[in-house]
């Protein structure tokens, strides 16, 4: 087991170990020369990172940083493949895993074509808070505005509407979910479909 720092990134494009989050958040964002990082997958307690190195290959064009601190259980490459060769079960849980995954990259960009961005900060919150285990976090409006590849006044005008509503509370780099249910009827129906989709494939 080792301690997730915030800001530790656990993997450059090559990596020789797999991470299951027991609590905190890793964000995984994709690499760009010219445009900023922006987040493509979150992975919390729900799941693991490393699918790519699972899978046999030797890099990838993503990376994972640890958004919110905690720990988890990681092992190497080698020794999870050579697992994984062995025993049925786990192929089996890995490929569900994996078929999660792709319907959740398909769900966020139908999301950021179609829904707003309130609708889809609302969102972001929730899955953080599901996969963390949390009811507050410390992200700048800077940082979501990365993670969801939008300026900064749309996440600011975005927040002030939740919190206006008693949904959240924002200050200084530092939320908390005051009221979750309000916060369900904010999202897009993103959330929902992902979340029944977690349940009926796991």
């Amino acid at each position: 087991m080792i301690d997730l720092q915030a800001g530790r990134i656990l993997s450059t494009p090559r990596a020789s170990l797999i991470y299951f989050p027991i609590n905190g958040l890793i964000s995984i964002l994709s690499l760009g020369d010219a445009t900023p990082n922006f987040e493509v997958s979150m992975v919390g307690r729900e799941g693991m990172y490393g699918i790519p190195f699972a899978l046999g290959l030797k890099s990838t064009e993503f990376h994972a940083s640890v958004l919110y601190p905690g720990r988890a259980w990681s092992i190497s490459t080698a020794a999870f493949r050579t697992e994984l060769n062995q025993n049925k079960g786990l192929q089996l849980v890995l490929n569900r895993y994996i078929n999660i995954v792709i319907e959740q990259l398909y769900s966020t960009c139908r999301c950021i074509k179609f829904h707003t961005l309130s609708e889809r900060l609302a969102k972001w919150l929730l899955m953080s808070q599901d996969r963390s285990n949390a009811q507050e976090f410390s992200i700048t409006q800077e940082t979501l505005a990365s993670l969801l590849g939008v300026r900064r006044v749309g996440i600011t005008a975005a927040a002030t509407q939740l919190r206006s509503n008693g949904i959240i509370e924002y200050s200084r780099g530092h939320v908390t979910i005051l009221n979750r249910k309000h916060l369900e009827k904010q999202a897009c129906s993103c959330y929902i479909d992902e979340t029944k989709l977690y349940t009926k494939t796991l």
